[in-house]
């Protein structure tokens, strides 16, 4: 099916927004998805946001309509089902930029998940389930450039018009295979859920791939560049990588320019970057290679316990076990036990069902179906 026969209307302004707001109330059950421009800004936003009714597709633009507090009661209402693909970023988004909460959710990939299915993306499942082909080619896009162009409005219509359908065939799925109550933990999760707002953290750089192959005087020096992209970042509200990427940051650590005028000729580094900043770039290089080192000395870390020996015998006995249901179930191992959990369990073994469904960020779903298995492989290892 051609995308350009999806009916949608575009919401721009108020009496538009009161006019969808009138057919959403009507509607039990509702497909959400947003469109923000976290690749293009260093301050991202929604940009768009797509909802669909069984009869039809609506696409608000928050950049237009400015207050967007009526939509608030819907999306927290229990009795209005909102059906997501991926809600995770999407809860959060509309979380921090509008305050809204959220009960009663279907998450389409998660159901995927459950279900074991290899390809878990939108465009994917569509065309495996529902015969839907949906592009990919809009999905890299600016959203936040106005005016959107027909092509445009049309992918991000698509994102949502077929997804109460794609929810329904994954839900039947669920239910023959027995896990819709686990789906139905994990959708309740979701929503409850806060997701912190990512902070700077200038120790990002340690964790640059490469960086561990530096002296710690390169590591000097990688610290002033990323501190710098940072600012810089921030500056011209554009995503650091758009700056100076981490190949390129690394590329000025291994092979200092010779003068301001090198960075002209880096590969990696734009005009525009090095004309505006190409000398405090060079000077940041220079002060850093002078530097103490020392301070970048990491001290020895004293909150992780080193594992037994009988734990880690434990973690491998449970690795063993995990595998094989993974295949029995045709899940991928981590939907059956996330590894960290594994480890704990490892490291201090419950006594009973109670005390496992207890611990930290245990589903009760994984206890009640995994929980009388794993302690056995606990205790005839005690034994």
């Amino acid at each position: 099916m051609p995308a350009s026969s999806i009916p949608y209307t575009v919401v721009a302004d108020t009496r538009a927004f009161k006019e969808m707001l009138a057919s959403l109330t009507r509607s039990e059950r509702l497909a959400v998805d947003i469109e923000a421009d976290s690749l293009y800004h260093y301050f991202d936003k929604v940009c768009l946001i797509q909802i669909s009714t069984e009869a039809e597709t609506f696409i608000l633009d928050p950049l237009a309509v400015e207050d967007l507090s009526a939509l608030g009661p819907l999306m927290s209402d229990p009795e209005v089902e909102k059906v997501f693909h991926a809600a995770g970023y999407d809860i959060f988004c509309l979380r921090r930029d509008y305050h809204f909460t959220f009960a009663s959710i279907f998450d389409t990939h998660l159901a995927a998940q459950l279900m074991g299915h290899e390809h878990l993306g939108l465009s994917a499942l569509m065309e495996q389930f529902l015969g839907v082909a949906h592009s990919k080619r809009r999905q890299r896009d600016d959203w936040s450039r106005r005016p959107l162009d027909s092509e445009q409005l049309e992918y991000a219509a698509m994102d949502t018009h077929h997804l109460l359908h794609l929810r329904d065939v994954l839900e039947t799925q669920l239910v023959r295979k027995g896990r819709l109550s686990w789906a139905h933990e994990e959708f309740a999760v979701s929503a409850a859920g806060i997701q912190e707002e990512k902070e700077f953290d200038p120790e990002g750089f340690r964790r640059i791939k490469g960086s561990r192959e530096l002296s710690l005087q390169e590591l000097v020096v990688l610290r002033a560049l990323y501190l710098l992209r940072d600012r810089y970042a921030r500056d011209l509200d554009v995503p650091p990588f758009k700056v100076l990427n981490n190949p390129v940051l690394l590329d000025l650590v291994r092979r200092p320019p010779r003068s301001p005028r090198d960075m002209f000729r880096r590969s990696g580094i734009s005009f525009r970057v090095a004309r505006k900043f190409s000398s405090e770039i060079y000077h940041t290089i220079q002060r850093a290679r002078s530097e103490d080192p020392s301070r970048l000395v990491m001290p020895p870390r004293r909150d992780a316990k080193p594992h037994s020996h009988e734990a880690k015998v434990r973690l491998e006995k449970l690795k063993v076990w995990r595998q094989k249901k993974a295949a029995e179930l045709q899940l991928h191992v981590g939907v059956v036990f996330p590894g960290n959990l594994l480890e704990m369990l490892a490291a201090s073994p419950p006594p009973d069902v109670a005390a496992l469904e207890a611990l930290d960020g245990m589903r009760r779903w994984r206890a009640r179906e995994f929980g009388a298995e794993v302690l056995e492989t606990l205790h005839t290892l005690e034994a």
